[in-house]
């Protein structure tokens, strides 16, 4: 096992121990556990017994393991706060490290971890280049990886910001010119930039257009708009997208244009494959490999290849269903209020955005599933969590629990 999963073993048993008793099932908890389930059902038809209790294991582990365990104690013991400001400051110590990458072009995490803590983790990873520059991916294998990774913890700082949740100073940083969550904020842009990954940066721009437009007080008016707007440019970008990759005798092709032209051709190649075995697909390594084109860079085809249209209609349906929630969740919340709601929803939009340029994998899956566990227990709880100081009543329908602390 990895080490994140050697690590999930004792936390998962502990929180089934303690919380598992207040588990009541949802619709979401269901798609969540059966689309591990089809992965393991897909891997043992297609390569046997052994490598299915691989990938199950796996999938437990990354997958229901961390979606449990929000779902389970995040809610109860009120640490949404908490979780947030954790996830963030790793990920903000993560873009300060980054730094070092994108200048000298050497990632120490392909390094250390294995030689001081965990062999053999992190073999295979390269530090790949663009416009001059090392893409940064941290511990995350891949930049892109590293640039979803980076969205998270982006939005939920926002929250966090916005809420009141950071002290003024950082105290070991007193003389520091701007605000501890504004620094924070900078540094996660940065972090972000220095990836130079293309697809979270869309799905980012995305997110962020939802969130602040949740906050805004004619916010009825302005979802409308904004819907219809994404629609109408939609059409343009397709023309000007396949006009990009048009190739005229003699040109000479961008590394960007070669990038768009693989994947492209990536996807007209295996959708046949993929249709061959459509219902629970070819495997997790023993799906037909196109000559020249082993890296398939759009998850959703990765996974109709491996597992099948099952395993992606739980995954596209699970997504969509938490994002929909969300939505109508932060729509019924106080105008003006900082909902945890619309940043949950952000955050699903633009993995579902960048995982059409790269595989969902790595550290980045827990990490998405825990979100979603997260976003569930947050569905259940009908009280306004989040905000400091004064804000709106809640409407019907809200509660408050008055905690002594």
């Amino acid at each position: 096992p990895s080490a994140n999963m050697a690590a999930m073993i004792p936390v998962f048993g502990a929180v089934l121990a303690k919380y598992g008793r207040y588990w009541r099932p949802s619709l979401a908890d269901g798609m969540a556990i059966g689309l591990a389930l089809v992965m393991g059902i897909s891997e043992y038809r297609a390569a046997g017994y052994n490598e299915a209790q691989n990938l199950v294991a796996g999938t437990v582990l990354q997958m229901v393991a961390p979606y449990l365990c929000a779902r389970l104690v995040v809610g109860r013991e009120d640490l949404h706060v908490e979780l947030a400001r954790i996830f963030v400051l790793i990920l903000f110590s993560l873009a300060l490290v980054g730094m070092f990458e994108f200048k000298f072009g050497w990632n120490p995490f392909l390094v250390y971890p294995q030689k001081l803590f965990f062999a053999g983790q992190g073999y295979g990873w390269v530090t790949t280049f663009r416009y001059g520059f090392a893409r940064v991916a941290g511990p995350y294998a891949h930049c892109i990886l590293a640039g979803m990774m980076m969205i998270m913890a982006y939005r939920l700082n926002r929250w966090l910001e916005w809420g009141g949740h950071w002290e003024e100073k950082f105290a070991r940083l007193p003389w520091l010119p701007v605000p501890k969550g504004r620094a924070i904020t900078y540094a996660l842009i940065l972090g972000s930039v220095t990836t130079i990954a293309r697809g979270p940066w869309i799905g980012g721009i995305l997110g962020a257009l939802l969130v602040n437009v949740g906050r805004h007080p004619r916010r009825k008016k302005l979802f409308p708009s904004l819907f219809a707007t994404l629609v109408f440019v939609a059409i343009p970008a397709k023309v000007a997208f396949d006009s990009y990759l048009s190739v005229k005798p003699g040109m000479k092709l961008t590394d960007s244009q070669i990038t768009a032209m693989y994947r492209k051709e990536l996807f007209e190649k295996y959708y046949d494959i993929a249709l061959d075995h459509a219902w629970l697909g070819w495997g997790r390594n023993t799906w037909p490999k196109v000559n020249g084109m082993v890296s398939v860079d759009n998850y959703y085809l990765l996974l109709s290849l491996m597992h099948g249209l099952v395993a992606t209609g739980l995954f596209v349906t699970l997504m969509l269903w938490m994002s929909v929630r969300l939505f109508r969740r932060g729509m019924a919340e106080p105008e003006g209020y900082n909902s945890l709601a619309f940043t949950m929803m952000a955050i699903i939009i633009a993995i579902a955005v960048s995982v059409a340029t790269v595989y969902l994998g790595e550290n980045v899956v827990p990490a998405l599933f825990l979100i979603l566990g997260w976003a569930e227990t947050y569905l259940q709880d009908r009280r306004l969590i989040g905000q400091v100081g004064n804000f709106p009543t809640a409407p019907t329908g809200f509660s408050f629990r008055h905690v002594i602390r």
